[in-house]
């Protein structure tokens, strides 16, 4: 596997996450007494932080809210520099 299709695997795995986490959370607006639910949600969003985290420390911030990652600290993250995402 190349670089690229690398980081659409795992882009694709980010995506997945924040789909589940979306799909709980309506779930959950109209049946807040399930208790099991509620359970999933909350792993849910912990599994979609642990994704996005690994994504980040590995090719950059997914957002403006994102808090900076090591490689953001260490070489510094230039929004206007290329390559961007769909770039590479």
């Amino acid at each position: 596997m190349n670089e690229f299709e690398e980081e659409r695997l795992m882009m694709q795995r980010v995506q997945e996450a924040d789909f589940v986490v979306v799909e709980l959370t309506l779930y959950t607006n109209t049946h807040p007494n399930d208790e099991e639910a509620l359970d999933q949600w909350r792993e849910a969003i912990k599994e979609a932080a642990r994704l996005r985290r690994q994504y980040e420390n590995r090719y950059g911030p997914l957002s403006l809210y994102s808090i900076p990652s090591e490689q953001a600290i260490e070489v510094g993250w230039r929004w206007n520099q290329p390559p961007w995402p769909w770039q590479r």
